[in-house]
Order: structure tokens, then sequence, then C-alpha cells
């Protein structure tokens, strides 16, 4: 690997899922069941999880339609092999990379919990078998079948212990009703901070789930995809803080991801005003709600973001932490470290 200046960790950067991926490691009763590759109206390439429901909504895209009938999402193949994804980290000077999914970031709103089961298990079995071309610099992070907390519980376990990744991950969304805050979750919580693994937090428009944003502007990308990522994850952080998760569990570490981190100081600020005038109904918190972000909280951002100075400033530069999102549409694909801002 390349000298650099600085020793750099990606937080979160994606695989693409291999499009054999499902036939070759979901489980014989699901089989018949794989999810598939279909190209849709628009020239998209989307796996179709369950019946006529694809990971994206095939009426949202954020790729220019192209007149040779070429698929539009062109990058689709980068980070599919995982030596090609090697070289490019030494390029870029990455020395080592949490890995999430892309397709497999829509497994939360699968509907039959079974199923969902199944196929988060071939996702995580796969991510494994990627990561063997070097377990050190490439870090798997887990999906879970959150639908069924035995289930989300076991298959932790099995991630961390078994297959040795560093962590799994949620959506912010709501799934079946319940939000991060519920009591339901507790149990993952307790064995997360058990493992002293963290739970990252990571969102993805065009889900199957209540999303931020997609209410107002429904089948239009360029607005909830804007909306969606940041405002989902300022619902999620005020759930976790204020309705009381991490006063409860205080050494569970929360990573909020894929949404830069601009948002963080005003959200902090409003919070704090918020406890500061009506603490009686939020009388289970022993400390302001910014006290418990820098207690347990980290926050990813984007490298060219420019006011990365204000949120180093309100949190503290070690809880603030770099992440490519490596290979999707919106990503720098070279020299991302490089691009950062830290005025």
């Amino acid at each position: 690997m390349p000298e650099h200046a600085i020793r750099v960790i990606d937080i979160d950067g994606h695989v693409r899922e291999a499009d054999d991926l499902w036939q070759h490691y979901l489980e014989p009763p699901f089989r018949i069941r794989a999810p598939r590759i279909d190209k849709v109206p628009n020239g998209q390439l989307l796996f179709l999880l369950e019946s006529k429901r694809h990971h994206r909504k095939p009426d949202e895209s954020p790729f220019r339609i192209k007149s040779d009938d070429s698929p539009v999402n062109e990058h689709r193949d980068l980070a599919t092999d995982p030596h090609g994804r090697l070289k490019d980290m030494d390029r870029d000077g990455i020395e080592r990379g949490m890995l999430f999914p892309s397709a497999a970031l829509y497994l939360p709103s699968v509907e039959e919990e079974a199923y969902a089961v199944a196929l988060c298990r071939a996702y995580n079995n796969w991510l494994y078998d990627y990561c063997g071309a070097d377990r050190k610099r490439l870090m798997g992070v887990g999906v879970i079948p959150v639908q069924d907390i035995n289930a989300a519980v076991a298959e932790t376990r099995r991630v961390i212990l078994e297959l040795k990744f560093k962590a799994v991950f949620v959506r912010p969304n709501p799934v079946k009703g319940r939000t991060l805050d519920d009591p339901y979750y507790d149990r993952l919580y307790k064995t997360l901070q058990d493992f002293g693994a963290p739970l990252m937090v990571h969102e993805g428009s065009g889900a199957y789930l209540p999303t931020a944003g997609a209410d107002r502007f429904p089948g239009q990308w360029f607005f909830t995809h804007t909306v969606s990522h940041p405002f989902e994850q300022m619902l999620a952080s005020l759930s976790l803080i204020c309705k009381g998760t991490l006063e409860r569990h205080p050494d569970l570490q929360v990573v909020f991801l894929e949404s830069g981190a601009g948002w963080l100081p005003y959200w902090l600020w409003r919070m704090d005003e918020h406890y500061e005038i009506l603490p009686f109904q939020v009388a289970w918190l022993k400390m302001k709600p910014s006290d418990y972000f820098r207690r347990q909280c980290y926050t990813s951002c984007e490298p060219d973001e420019t006011r990365l100075g204000e949120v180093i400033e309100a949190i503290g530069a070690e809880r603030v932490l770099f992440a490519s999102d490596y290979p999707h549409w919106d990503a720098k694909l070279s020299g991302s470290p490089q691009a950062m801002h830290l005025d």
C-alpha cells in the first residue's frame, strides 16, 4: 500500500452485491424466491426483492436516461470485486474500510419475517466471503432482520462472533411501526453494548418504509433524496437520545451515516433548547441531549462538506468520521480523502 501523509479509515463505503448472490447464498427453502436483476423502463438495473417490489421504486431514479439502451446506473459494477476495491483504496490512501450493502440496504422493508431472516443471512455470508480478500482491511457490517427481535439478536451474535464483523446497521426509518427508541429493540442494544460493537444508523432513499419527505415529493428523487438522509438521521438521533434509549444503555455507541454532518450543530442546539424549556416532558433525561451525543454518538462526514469546522467545534474531532460512500452515484469515486475541507 502506498505511503500517505495520514491514516484513513473509511467508516462508510459500499459493496455492490453480485448479481447471482441470492441464487448461490440463499437457503434452499427460499431459493426459488431469490431476488433477481430486473431492467425497469427508465433503464435501471434493480434487485426485485418481493413479488413486484424493487429495492428502489422504479419511478424514482438519480440517473439520466440513455439513448443506447445500456443500463443507466453505469457504475453498478464497481466494488463487486474486492480486489478491484482494494486497488482503489490503495489509490486513495484508505487503509481500512467498513463495508455496507447497496441493494441489501432495503432488506428491512421486506414484509415476511422468515424471508427477511434468510435474505440477511445470505447477504452476510456473501459479504464474509467478499472480505476474505483481505480481512484486516475489508471490515464487514452486518444487515440484521429487525422485523423479528429474536432473529435480529441471533444474527447480530452470529455476524460478530462467527463472521468477525465489526458492527451491524439499522435503518433510521420505522420498521413495522417501530422507531429506534422502541423498547422492543432493547435486547439488541444490550447485545451490542455487551460486545462493544457500535450501532450503525444508515439511511437509503426509495425503500418501502416511511421516509421523511416522501409524502411531500412522491416520485421526485431530487427532492426525496435531498430530504430523507439528513432528516431521517435528525429524527433517529432525537428518538434515541430524547426518548431515553441512550440513558438506558449508557455504553451503546451509535454512528449516524450517509447524511453528511452539517445538520448536527443546529440539531444539537435545537434539542438542547427544548430540554432547557420543557425538561418536564423528558424527565428521564439526566443531562442535555448534546451531552448524550458527545458521550455516545458519532457522525460521518462527506469529503466535500464545507462546514466541518462547526461540527468539530460542536462534538470534537474524534466524533467526526470520514466516509467515502464509494461507489454510489453521488460519491467522489477517486481522491475523496484529499477533498476534505477542515476549515
